[in-house]
């Protein structure tokens, strides 16, 4: 896989890059060159990637504390009016945020943490992306990444509200670059990681063994691939580690 991984001059933006995944992308993107917006739900974490990334001599990145639970329409508009006001543009935008919650049959999910599952897990990723859409649609040459869950999106029994999201954030993704493919300036695809080790991984498969896994690490190529020139003309696409 050629990675084109120089992004220098290009602006992106990660959810969730306090976890696992998340901070295995921005690492990845800081060290090719790339303009960082971070965003997750805890200060604290983001500035420790902060920190990471300055010490690591790459630009220093702009960070966006943000609760994708408690989050609406407004919130996500004012994200995108922020980023509009100190850069005037985006090129690629990663969903990498996630909420596992409670693995068990569907008929044991009730009212409060299905809402909250898909809130973090479907609606958030719907509503930042038509949000920023507008900035991403400037370019021509941009990117949107959805994460889904290889575990979870084959409608497997006892993955709960979190299953249904990943299916649900599939067929979105699709849709959405059907919708985009005539303009032809943003490619959106969908990045199944596999199993790696993560945070989430243990969380969801707590007897496997964690040493058996690749590294999270490992992920880096992808998505420098996904969010850089070489995927130029990539879209609608599943792409798996």
């Amino acid at each position: 896989m050629e990675t084109g991984n120089n992004l220098a001059e290009r602006i992106i933006l990660i959810t969730g890059a306090a976890g696992s995944l998340g901070r295995v992308a921005a690492m990845a993107c800081a060290h090719a060159g790339a303009q960082l917006i971070l965003l997750d739900k805890e200060p604290r974490p983001l500035e420790q990637i902060y920190d990471a990334v300055v010490s690591a001599n790459c630009l220093p990145p702009a960070l966006y504390p943000l609760d994708l639970e408690q989050s609406g329409e407004q919130d996500y508009n004012a994200l995108s009016d922020a980023i509009d006001k100190e850069f005037g543009k985006l090129h690629g935008l990663l969903h990498s945020a996630a909420e596992l919650g409670t693995l068990s049959p569907l008929d044991q999910v009730d009212e409060c943490d299905w809402n909250r599952l898909i809130a973090v897990n479907l609606t958030a990723a719907h509503l930042l992306t038509r949000s920023v859409l507008p900035l991403l649609a400037l370019g021509s040459d941009a990117r949107v990444v959805f994460t889904t869950d290889s575990s979870a999106r084959h409608g497997n029994a006892y993955w709960g509200a979190y299953g249904v999201a990943k299916i649900a954030l599939e067929g979105m993704a699709g849709i959405l670059a059907r919708e985009q493919e005539s303009a032809g300036n943003v490619c959106v695809n969908i990045f199944a990681p596999g199993p790696v080790q993560s945070r989430m991984r243990r969380r969801s498969h707590p007897g496997e063994p964690v040493e058996t896994l690749p590294s999270a690490a490992s992920l880096a190529r992808h998505y420098l691939f996904l969010l850089g020139p070489a995927s130029r003309g990539v879209n609608g696409q599943l792409i798996k580690a």
